[in-house]
C-alpha cells in the first residue's frame, strides 16, 4: 500500500517534471536546479530539487547535454506531459476568431484550400506547418470527361466527389474512332458515378461485355482508357509551409541534423507518404478528438527522432480523406499545438464539404 509519504513524493516529483518541461519549452535552454529554487513554485528546498532531478533522470524523464548542471526532458517525459494533459489549454475566442478571418479570406479552390492551411497552421503555431491533399483512392468517381487531342491520344479528366482533379493522357497504337468517345463517357458516366476508385477499374471490366455487344471498336477504346486512364496508385500531394521555422532554433544547430531533416522537408513525397502512413497505424494520442502526437523517436521514421508531429485527420461525408499538422520541435507548447490542429481541422472538413456541396 502507498502511504502519504509516498504520495506526497510522487506528487511533489510530477510537479517539478512539469516545471521542468514549461520551462525547457519557453526558453528552450537546460533547466538548473537553482533556478527552479528561484521560482519559489514548488516549496522545495534547493537540495531536495536536485535529489529529484537526480531520480527523475534516472528514471528516463530527464537529461543532460555535455557538461551542463541544466537538464532537458526526453521523449519519455513529453509524453508524460501530453498524456496528464486533462484540461486542454482552449484557444482564445479572439485567437478562433483570427483563425476564421484568416482561412475564410484565403479559401477559393481546393488547391488553395491546401495552401491556406498549410500557412495558417504555421502562421499561427511558428513551426512547419503540412497538410496532405485527398488521396484519389479514397475518393469516389463524380465524372469522366474524354477529350480528344489527336487522331491517337485522348485526354480523361476525372473528377473525384473530394475536389481532386486528375488529368489522364490515353495513347493508342493506330487511330481511333473520336465519334465513340460522347457515347463511351455516357456509358461510364452511368456506371461508375460514385464508386470509389479503388473499384473502377474492375467495374468497368465487369461491363466489358455490354461494350462489346453494342459497338466491338467502342470495346477496344474502353480497355486502353481502363489501362491508362485508371491506373492510380498515387498518394495525395502535400503542402509544407514555413519549414525554415523550425531550421533556425537552436537544436538542429549540429550540422548533420539541420541537413537531415531540410532534405526530408525538401522531399514532400516522401514527407507526405510517411505522415499518412503514420497517421493510419496508429491511433489517436491524446485525449483530444483524433489528434496525434508523436514525439521525437516514436515517430516511425528516424529522420524526425528530434522533432514532434501533432496531427490530425480531416473528413468530407464521414471518410477521413488527408492529414494535416504540425512539426516543431520537442519543447513545443503541446496544449495550444493540439488545440489549433484540433481547430483547423474541423475548419478544412466545414469548408470541403460546404464547397463540394455536403457530398
Amino acid at each position: 500500500m502507498r502511504t502519504l509519504a509516498t504520495i506526497d513524493q510522487e506528487e511533489r516529483k510530477r510537479r517539478l517534471l512539469q516545471s521542468v518541461i514549461h520551462q525547457y519549452i519557453k526558453t528552450g535552454k537546460p533547466v538548473g536546479s537553482a533556478f527552479i529554487a528561484a521560482q519559489k513554485q514548488l516549496d522545495i528546498s534547493p537540495a531536495t530539487i536536485r535529489n529529484i532531478m537526480g531520480d527523475l533522470e534516472g528514471e528516463g524523464y530527464l537529461t543532460h547535454p555535455h557538461t551542463s548542471a541544466g537538464r532537458v526532458p526526453t521523449d519519455k517525459a513529453y509524453r508524460f506531459y501530453v498524456d496528464s494533459l486533462v484540461n486542454l489549454q482552449r484557444l482564445a475566442i479572439k485567437e478562433e476568431d483570427r483563425i476564421r478571418q484568416d482561412y475564410q479570406a484565403r479559401v477559393r479552390e481546393i488547391e488553395q484550400l491546401m495552401l491556406s492551411t498549410s500557412k495558417t497552421l504555421s502562421g499561427l503555431s511558428s513551426y512547419t506547418g503540412f497538410v496532405t491533399t485527398p488521396a484519389i483512392d479514397q475518393s469516389r468517381l463524380q465524372h469522366v470527361e474524354l477529350i480528344p487531342l489527336d487522331p491517337r491520344r485522348l485526354l480523361a479528366v476525372l473528377v473525384s466527389d473530394t475536389g481532386v482533379v486528375k488529368h489522364r493522357q490515353v495513347v493508342f497504337d493506330r487511330p481511333y474512332d473520336t465519334r465513340l468517345l460522347e457515347d463511351l463517357s455516357h456509358l461510364l458516366n452511368k456506371r461508375l458515378r460514385d464508386k470509389p476508385f479503388s473499384e473502377v477499374r474492375d467495374s468497368i471490366l465487369e461491363h466489358i461485355e455490354a461494350i462489346r455487344q453494342r459497338h466491338i471498336d467502342l470495346l477496344e477504346v474502353a480497355r486502353r482508357v481502363t489501362q491508362q486512364a485508371f491506373d492510380l496508385d498515387e498518394v495525395g500531394e502535400i503542402y509544407v509551409e514555413g519549414a525554415g521555422n523550425i531550421l533556425s532554433l537552436p537544436e538542429f544547430s549540429e550540422h548533420n541534423e539541420l541537413q537531415t531533416l531540410g532534405r526530408l522537408l525538401d522531399e514532400k513525397r516522401t514527407l507526405g507518404e510517411m505522415v499518412t502512413r503514420d497517421m493510419a497505424e496508429t491511433r489517436p494520442s491524446t485525449k483530444f478528438s483524433g489528434v496525434k502526437v508523436k514525439i521525437g523517436s516514436e515517430n516511425l521514421s528516424p529522420d524526425l527522432k528530434n522533432v514532434s508531429l501533432v496531427s490530425s485527420t480531416y473528413f468530407i461525408g464521414g471518410r477521413q480523406v488527408g492529414v494535416l499538422g504540425i512539426i516543431g520541435p520537442r519543447r513545443m507548447e503541446y496544449s495550444r499545438m493540439i488545440s489549433l490542429v484540433n481547430h483547423v481541422a474541423k475548419l478544412v472538413t466545414e469548408s470541403l464539404t460546404r464547397h463540394l456541396g455536403g457530398k
